[in-house]
């Protein structure tokens, strides 16, 4: 069954910027504007399990701050084209809101 949850106002949450969204039971997602469009992924990363929210964009990859793994934001793929993937949700803009959904 899929889960939409409200992430806040478009306007709260300008281009540069970050947010953690809780999820479910201690799932947290971390949502990122880049330049109008809208991205959301696992906040741990599935290689160290360090949070995503304090790594590095660099064009379509986040990349964790404590061994520098990438994940694509759009597929939650790894960069490196191992097996590691971080889960990535989509994000609707709706109203003058921001919604959050998974399956």
């Amino acid at each position: 069954m899929s889960q939409r949850i409200n992430i806040c106002a478009t306007e709260e949450l300008a281009p540069g910027q970050r947010r953690i969204v809780e999820m479910g039971d201690d799932d947290e997602v971390l949502v990122l504007n880049l330049d109008g469009e809208y991205y959301a992924i696992n906040n741990v990363c599935p290689h160290a399990g360090a949070a995503l929210e304090r790594g590095t964009v660099m064009d379509d990859a986040l990349f964790c701050p404590l061994h520098h793994w990438g994940f694509r934001l759009t597929t939650g793929r790894s960069v490196a084209g191992d097996s590691l993937c971080a889960q990535t949700y989509r994000v609707v803009s709706q109203g003058g809101h921001l919604y959050l959904e998974s399956d």
